[in-house]
């Protein structure tokens, strides 16, 4: 797997190409945008104990031994049998692989995924799952099955050999599945208490509304007369589903797209303020600032280093 360095807050990290990536693939693609891959530890090139950063997405599922990870000074041990969703440009060591280690890997592209109907810049189950890069699902024997089977057929469609010839919708399918099943499990267990009929409609018919509407409308007032009813039953109901405010989530949205617009060289910071509504540069900046923690321009400039 090719890489290349560069540095980030005085380390060299290691990174990833999704390019790059395709040049160790041993069969031709139909679709270049992922690709199904078995790793062990005899061909995992990756060093121990050494900073590596990717610009696409990863699910791996454990098929045998262990691997330890390291992700913001915390350690996670994954072993036979655990899925892991990994989002793109999180910086990562590898602190320790068993010698009989052996996993399954699906990796794909940010285009990929919004060609195949999940927008991750303001779809709600890319955000919620890359809100957080240390998602491990565990002992979930039925799951980890029905991903293998779908990961499997997502190899065998892609291999330009085989002959199908409704590849490319039987190959959304599969993904779109795949996708499903992670945030479906993380759904259950995030919502230990009862939630009604009716307050889940009205959380997915908001989540619905925030994906078509957030660019153009940052104001909760607007999505609550789209549902008809009212601002303050809106904000109950997302507060009991999500444990978040409406407002919360819109903002969480329209930073997790200014993030990205800023990684698009072509773009400067006004660019992206004018893209997103803001009424000017300076409130966009304000915003982007409380939201990440650094200033556009701090951003777009360790991003580039």
């Amino acid at each position: 797997m090719a890489k290349k360095s560069t540095k980030t807050s005085s380390e060299f990290v290691s990174l990833f190409t999704f390019e790059e990536l395709l040049q160790d693939v041993e069969f031709d693609l139909r679709v270049k945008e992922f690709v199904v891959m078995e790793i062990d530890k005899a061909n995992y090139l990756i060093k121990l104990n050494t900073p590596y950063r990717s610009d696409y997405f990863c699910i791996f599922m454990v098929q045998e031994g262990s691997i330890r990870l390291r992700l913001d000074d915390k350690s996670y041990d994954v072993s036979k049998g655990d899925v892991i969703f990994c989002p793109f440009s999180e910086i990562f060591w590898v602190d320790h692989i068993s010698e009989d280690y052996k996993a399954k890997y699906i990796f794909f592209s940010l285009d990929f995924i919004s060609d195949a109907g999940f927008n991750y810049k303001s779809n709600d189950v890319l955000k919620s799952l890359s809100s957080d890069p240390t998602h491990i699902i565990r002992n979930e024997p039925d799951l980890y099955r029905r991903m293998n089977f779908h990961l499997d057929e997502l190899k065998s469609l892609n291999n330009t050999e085989k002959e199908d010839y409704y590849f490319n919708e039987m190959i959304w399918h599969h993904f779109s599945l795949v996708i499903y099943e992670i945030d479906n499990y993380f759904k259950k267990i995030e919502k230990p208490h009862q939630v009604a009929h009716r307050e889940d409609e009205l959380t997915t018919s908001f989540f619905t509304l925030v994906r078509e509407n957030f660019k153009e409308e940052h104001n909760v007032q607007f999505y609550a007369d789209k549902l008809c009813i009212s601002r303050k039953y809106l904000t109950k109901v997302i507060n009991k589903t999500m444990f978040k405010s409406p407002r919360d989530i819109i903002h969480q949205v329209l930073a997790v797209e200014a993030r990205l617009l800023l990684r698009n060289p072509n773009l400067n910071v006004n660019n992206v303020a004018v893209q997103l509504k803001f009424s000017d540069q300076a409130s966009f900046s304000k915003f982007f600032k409380k939201h990440v923690g650094k200033s556009p321009l701090e951003y777009k400039k360790d991003d580039l280093y």
